[in-house]
């Protein structure tokens, strides 16, 4: 039980940050949402091995360093990141027979957002870190309310990366497939609610 709480609290607390405080924290916030999005996109394609896990930790790190002295490629980034998840939500509001065709459209959402995030990069900011945010936060939190027997059963006692990994992947597809519609409107929401909390703050 412990490692689930753990999980969920650091999806919804680094999600929250994120959607809130995104603009301000952009670095560091840009590192943590990179790290998770590769996380998940690494668990839902791998078995529960550290090497995937250490490949994860290694790309989101690079990309933070990179946003770091890059202005524009971290920009672009967290774009991408944005657009993939966006990507990802839409599938689950299409037909099954689109799930085909998964990460063509994470990929493409991801590009075209990553280069609007380029073009208008103070407002992609504050959009792009709003929505990343809430799509981490409310899958999460919505697990949590509606799914915590389930995913208590999935946790492998004393093994974090094993639960975590097994996790994500109920999250991301079993759940997110029969809870798609709620997600993507809470995700909206959040989103909204998180940018204009952005564009009212200093710096």
């Amino acid at each position: 039980m412990e490692l689930v709480i753990a999980y969920l609290a650091i999806n919804i607390a680094v999600g929250l940050v994120a959607c809130f405080f995104g603009k301000k924290l952009f670095y560091l916030m840009l590192g943590l949402l990179v790290f998770l999005g590769v996380f998940g996109i690494a668990t839902s394609n791998a078995d529960s091995t550290a090497l995937s896990f250490v490949i994860a930790v290694v790309l989101g790190v690079a990309a933070a360093l990179l946003s770091k002295y890059v202005y524009k490629a971290g920009v672009f980034l967290v774009g991408f990141v944005s657009g993939a998840a966006l990507g990802f939500i839409l599938t689950m509001l299409l037909p099954s027979e689109a799930g085909s065709f998964l990460w063509v459209i994470v990929l493409v959402a991801g590009l075209l957002v990553g280069l609007a995030a380029v073009r208008w990069s103070d407002l992609a900011i504050r959009l792009g870190t709003a929505w990343a945010g809430a799509s981490f936060a409310v899958p999460s939190a919505l697990a949590a309310a509606t799914a915590l027997p389930k995913m208590t059963e999935l946790a492998v006692s004393g093994d974090a990366n094993a639960t975590f990994f097994a996790l994500s992947k109920f999250i991301e597809g079993d759940f997110a497939a029969a809870n798609g519609t709620m997600i993507f409107v809470g995700t909206i929401v959040l989103t909204v609610i998180g940018a204009v909390v952005q564009s009212r703050q200093k710096g």
